[in-house]
């Protein structure tokens, strides 16, 4: 037998969107090494055994986050160490999992609640959907010109500090100032703050909330709380998803669009052609019943009233007096 450690998620940072195999990992830690913000230490001591060790990590240097590695492979114990998210998405997990398999440690990775779902859960939209089915996640601003694109959903972790950086490198990319994106700060933890606003408006918007540590950043047009113009809502037997082929509904008595076919012809169909002359006709049957009423009542004056000029039928002008 030797000792485990154990890579847990903690989640977005709600205590009640951590796994079930993640809490059971915890009450079963000799000791539980954690960051204050990814999971709130009231709520781990609760968890955690009465005589475990709650250590924080931030406040370790490499050589002693090493030694406390040791000192429990020693005694055979287990280690949580506690990961904000989703351990997929941390950048250094693999060092840390050679690290321990160096020192004959056992390592588990216990998967958790992704920050960028909870922030997708959080505005009830969604990251992917046809038309715009890329996700990419990068971790700062730096690489964000190279991997933007119109028909790709972005999502950047970085300071909210660098909002100005972040728009200016989405704009150099060939993205619109309209396109919108959601910062996401401190997702299900009480201090919660999302906003929504676009490319244009970023830097503005994050120094009026007066945020500037570390957010997530859903940049593309599946994050837009209405579909933008031209789209509408298919509805049927499917989820309903938004889609570029909009059309404008028919107004009564209005001519059909036409769109030219193979060769340049545009000539509309006989059916359509026919449709003003047939309303047309129908105006003038509506005014020569009113005369022939009028002549019966034996009123001269309605009678000698001219009829009026059919809607499609254009004024004279400049006519000539008799």
């Amino acid at each position: 037998m030797r000792a485990v450690v154990s890579f847990v998620g903690a989640g977005p940072g709600a205590a009640d969107l951590i796994t079930l195999r993640g809490a059971a990992r915890i009450g079963a830690a000799d000791v539980v090494l954690f960051s204050p913000a990814a999971v709130d230490p009231t709520w781990l001591r609760e968890q955690a055994r009465a005589d475990a060790e709650l250590v924080d990590v931030t406040r370790l240097g490499a050589d002693e986050l090493l030694e406390v590695y040791r000192t429990v492979g020693s005694r055979l114990g287990r280690v949580v160490r506690l990961l904000a998210g989703d351990p997929a998405l941390v950048p250094d997990l693999r060092e840390q999992r050679e690290t321990c398999e160096k020192l004959g440690l056992d390592v588990e990775v216990v998967p958790g609640v992704s920050p960028v779902s909870a922030a997708a859960a959080s505005t009830g939209t969604t990251l992917v959907e046809p038309g715009a089915d890329t996700v990419v996640s990068v971790e700062g601003v730096e690489s964000v010109r190279e991997l933007a694109s119109p028909g790709r959903t972005l999502v950047v972790h970085a300071p909210a500090a660098r909002a100005a950086d972040l728009a200016e490198a989405l704009l150099a990319a060939g993205l619109e100032g309209d396109v919108p994106v959601t910062v996401a700060y401190k997702v299900t933890w009480p201090s919660e703050a999302v906003l929504r606003t676009t490319v244009a408006e970023l830097a503005a918007e994050v120094k009026k909330a007066n945020l500037w540590r570390h957010a997530h950043f859903l940049v593309g047009d599946t994050t837009r709380a209405r579909p933008r113009p031209g789209y509408r809502v298919v509805e049927g037997d499917q989820p309903a998803r938004w889609t570029a082929r909009a059309r404008r509904p028919r107004v009564a008595g209005e001519a059909r669009q036409t769109w030219p076919r193979r060769g340049g012809s545009t000539a509309e169909p006989e059916a359509q052609q026919a449709e003003p002359v047939v309303e047309q006709q129908g105006a003038e049957a509506v005014q020569a019943e009113e005369k022939a009423v009028a002549v019966k009542r034996g009123t001269k004056a309605a009678a000698k009233k001219p009829t009026a000029r059919s809607p499609r039928t254009p004024a004279r002008r400049g006519a000539k007096k008799a």
